[in-house]
């Protein structure tokens, strides 16, 4: 893909603060305030935190007369947009916008009915090879770029976000007994309502096209604070260094309940965690990108990397070991802090190789602890 390709005019991002967005409750949760309402439409975009691999957005919404006289309510309304997202859309390390003719030829590809066909034969191509093919591929190993790779890159897209839904949502159900402590409350699932009079009336009007052209997205707990990557510089953080260590034991004990749980997040680190300044209690944030004790048993077998004699916790903790989701945080942020302020951090990390020694010895599994290249992992 070109240079000049790759500096097309892009698509301008739709969300602005200030501006109000009307909303589809596809599904709601606990105590959610607005539950005689179907639409959302008096809301508010307070502001934006990040467009990465999603768009999210501080959002504020007001009742009406269906909801009853009700105060307003904060939440982060994280929305899966295939258009917009800088670690969403990359290609070796830079950023591929959205354009006009991109989403023309993604229109044009959809109205042929070539999507459904697409879509089946990557996934069979992934059950094959048991890789996943990259977006990039389209734009890269298929020669130069045509209205068909284009299209076909949208389409990934789109397949990657409904992706990412998915699993953001499956987490939150798997970890609801964790919600409002060790990660913020689910509140409702939601799908925007399409208001751009570009988007093709013919597709949306079906059922069956209309699907690849939605915005999906969740409403969940605001959490006020900053991120653990902010800990040391945000004005809204501790002063005290000496404080510091405690919020980072909480967060590497926090994800390690969420490991214990079966729900193994590929994308801990730092700025994934918010921190609540009132009450310095951390928050894990974005499951797009997690995956699921059982589904990840199930794939190894069907692959053949896993007997059906093999043992599943073993196997799952050997993952979790290879993982190391604690050193993400308490590591990562225990350098940066002797880097920039000279503090030294103690932190306790779970001993997850323990937890697999002590499951190993109960099954009366020889382990490999004792050779020189210390646990053998098996089947990643």
């Amino acid at each position: 893909m070109s240079d000049l390709e790759l500096s097309a005019a892009a698509t301008s991002l739709p969300y602005r603060e200030g501006m109000s967005l009307r909303l589809q409750v596809l599904r709601s949760f606990g105590d959610w305030p607005f539950s005689g309402q179907s639409i959302l439409s008096k809301t508010l975009i307070a502001g934006i935190y990040s467009v990465t691999r999603s768009s999210v957005l501080n959002f504020v919404l007001f009742g009406n007369a269906e909801s009853g006289s009700r105060p307003p309510l904060q939440a982060v309304l994280k929305l899966y947009d295939r258009r917009f997202g800088t670690r969403l859309r990359d290609y070796r390390y830079r950023h591929v916008p959205h354009t006009a003719e991109r989403e023309a030829a993604y229109h044009s590809f959809v109205r042929q009915g070539k999507m459904g066909a697409f879509l089946r034969e990557l996934d069979e191509k992934e059950k094959e090879t048991n890789l996943i093919m990259p977006a990039w591929h389209f734009l890269d190993d298929c020669g130069p770029e045509n209205s068909e790779n284009s299209a076909k890159y949208e389409a990934i897209m789109w397949r990657e976000c409904e992706s990412n839904f998915n699993r953001e949502t499956e987490a939150y159900e798997r970890l609801k007994d964790v919600q409002g402590t060790t990660i913020p409350r689910m509140y409702a699932h939601v799908r925007l309502v399409l208001q751009d009079p570009d988007m093709p009336q013919d597709l949306l009007g079906s059922p069956d096209t209309a699907r690849y052209f939605e915005v999906k997205g969740v409403l969940l707990q605001f959490i006020p604070g900053h991120t653990l990557s902010q800990l040391h510089t945000s004005p809204l953080a501790l002063l005290e260094p000496e404080k510091w260590q405690a919020i980072i034991q909480a967060a590497v004990d926090a994800v390690h309940e969420i490991d214990k749980r079966g729900v193994l997040n590929m994308s801990v680190a730092p700025h994934n965690v918010v921190v609540n300044s009132r009450t310095q209690t951390p928050y894990i944030v974005d499951f797009g990108n997690c995956d699921f004790k059982d589904r990840m048993i199930k794939l190894w077998k069907e692959s053949g990397r896993m007997d059906d004699d093999d043992d599943e916790e073993i196997e799952y903790w050997e993952r979790v070991v290879t993982q190391n989701n604690g050193q993400a945080i308490g590591g990562a942020m225990a350098a940066r802090l002797q880097r920039a302020h000279g503090v030294k951090l103690d932190i306790k990390y779970p001993d997850c190789a323990m937890i697999l020694k002590d499951l190993k010895r109960s099954r009366g599994v020889e382990s490999d602890e004792d050779s020189d290249s210390g646990w053998k992992i098996m089947h990643f």
